[in-house]
């Protein structure tokens, strides 16, 4: 994240930060979700490759 933001994001904090501000926190949390989202459907991939592997032997 951008370090001007806050490194809490509580609710007084938040409060105190402009509308351009808080727009770029939420792109920047949207980024870092999809990412996440991407992470998670790989490892439950590679889960599933293992499972299948593991049975075959």
């Amino acid at each position: 994240m951008n370090e001007n933001l806050p490194q809490e994001l509580d609710r007084e904090s938040l409060n105190q930060l402009s509308k351009e501000e808080l727009v770029e926190i939420i792109i920047e949390q949207s980024k870092i979700i999809r990412e996440l989202q991407k992470t998670i459907l790989e490892l439950q991939q590679e889960i599933e490759r293992l499972k299948v592997s593991r049975e075959i032997e």
